[in-house]
C-alpha cells in the first residue's frame, strides 16, 4: 500500500478538481489494457490496486490519497487506457443491502 500523498494535492492533479468523467464513488475500476506504463507514482499506485475490479472509494483508502484527487487520477486513467470502467447494475438491491448492512456496522 501507498503511504500517501508526497506532494500537495493539486500538484498530483495538476491543479484539477475535476477529471474529464464524473464518476461515482462507488464505480468499479480495474487494471486496463494499457497498464502502468509511463505514469507517475501516484497513478502507479492507484493502477496497481486495480488488479482486481474495487471501487473508486476501495483504492483512495487503500492507497491512503483523498478521495478528490483518486476521481481526478481514475478519469485520467480511463483516458488513456490504464484502467477499466464497469458497467454498474443501476438497481441492484443485493449490492445496496450490503451498503446499508456495512453502514450499521460502524
Amino acid at each position: 500500500m501507498a503511504e500517501g500523498l508526497r506532494v500537495r494535492p493539486y500538484v498530483v492533479t495538476g491543479g484539477r478538481t475535476r477529471g474529464s468523467r464524473d464518476l461515482p464513488i462507488e464505480a468499479l475500476i480495474s487494471r486496463g489494457p494499457r497498464g502502468a506504463i509511463g505514469i507517475g507514482l501516484e497513478q502507479r499506485t492507484v493502477v496497481e490496486l486495480c488488479t482486481q475490479p474495487r471501487s473508486i472509494a476501495e483504492v483512495a483508502a487503500l492507497a491512503r490519497l483523498p478521495l478528490g484527487v483518486v476521481r481526478v487520477l481514475v478519469a485520467d486513467l480511463i483516458d488513456t487506457g490504464a484502467l477499466t470502467l464497469h458497467a454498474a447494475a443501476v438497481n441492484d438491491m443485493d449490492f445496496l443491502r450490503r451498503v446499508l448492512a456495512g453502514l450499521h456496522r460502524l
